[in-house]
C-alpha cells in the first residue's frame, strides 16, 4: 500500500470508545495490580488490551471509515509491562454474542496500551508508533478470519508538571493529547494482505487518517457538501 495509489481510510473514534481506552490505560498505569508483582511488590505501568467494535462505511469516493463505537477491555488477557498475551478464546466468544445480540456491530480489530515512565522515553524515538513485535503479531491466520481491520495503540507517560497542551495530530494517523499528569498518543492502523501475509499499514501512513472529534473536533468533512455543477460549487 503506497501513498501514490493507496486507497484512504478514515478511522474515526467515538466519544464512548474513547473514554474506555482512556480510563482502562490510565487504570493499568496507575494503579498497581497485585497478582502482577515484581521482586514481590505489585507493579503498575503494565499493558492493557482489548477489542474494538462498530461499523465500516464505504463513501461515495470509495474512501472508508471505521468508525468505532465500543472498545471492550479483556479481562483474561496475560498482562506485563512490555508485552501483553491476548486471549483468542474471550475473543471469539465476544464476537459471536456480539454478532447474535447486538448485529449492528461488527469486530473491527483491537488496541493495546504503551506505558513509558516519561514522555522524553517516548519522544526521543517516535515510541508512540507500533513495534516490531506487534506487527510480527498480526501475522496470524486467526485475526484474518475474525475480519480484523483496525489496530489502536495507547500510548502513555507521565510528565513532571501537569500540562495544558492542546490536543493536535503528530501524523495523519496519531493524535497528542495532555490530561493532567499523563500524556497520551493514539495512533490507528489497518490491516490489509500482501504476499500471503496479513500485515499493519507502515507508520504515519498517508492513506490513513486518524479523526477523533472529541479530542481534536470535527476539522473536515467526509464528502464535498453543497450545490455542485460540473466538479464546482455553486453559489446559493
Amino acid at each position: 500500500m503506497t501513498s501514490s495509489d493507496c486507497r484512504k481510510y478514515i478511522v474515526r473514534v467515538s466519544e464512548n470508545a474513547l473514554i474506555s481506552l482512556v480510563l482502562s490505560s490510565l487504570e493499568a498505569y496507575s494503579v498497581k495490580k497485585k497478582d502482577i508483582k515484581e521482586k514481590g511488590r505489585p507493579k503498575s505501568r503494565i499493558e492493557v488490551y482489548g477489542s474494538l467494535f462498530g461499523h465500516e462505511i464505504i463513501m461515495k469516493n470509495k474512501e472508508v471509515i471505521y468508525q468505532i463505537e465500543m472498545a471492550h477491555t479483556d479481562t483474561t488477557a496475560e498482562q506485563r509491562r512490555s508485552s501483553i498475551d491476548e486471549n483468542k478464546e474471550a475473543i471469539s466468544l465476544k464476537v459471536d454474542v456480539i454478532t447474535s445480540f447486538w448485529p449492528h456491530l461488527k469486530y473491527l480489530g483491537d488496541f493495546h496500551s504503551h506505558p513509558f515512565k516519561n514522555t522524553r522515553e517516548v519522544l526521543a524515538n517516535k515510541m508512540y508508533y507500533m513495534s516490531e513485535n506487534d506487527r510480527e503479531w498480526l501475522n496470524d491466520i486467526f485475526w484474518k478470519q475474525k475480519g480484523y481491520r483496525v489496530g489502536l495503540v495507547v500510548t502513555i507517560a507521565a510528565m513532571e508538571k501537569a500540562g495544558r497542551k492542546d490536543c493536535n495530530w503528530v501524523a495523519n494517523n496519531c493524535v497528542e493529547a495532555t490530561m493532567g499528569n499523563y500524556r497520551m498518543w493514539l495512533a490507528a492502523y489497518c490491516a490489509y494482505s500482501a504476499r500471503d501475509k496479513y500485515i499493519y499499514t507502515k507508520d504515519n501512513d498517508e492513506c490513513i487518517v486518524l479523526d477523533c472529534p472529541s479530542l481534536t473536533g470535527l476539522r473536515w468533512e467526509y464528502e464535498d457538501f453543497g450545490r455542485f455543477k460540473n466538479g464546482k460549487h455553486m453559489p446559493t
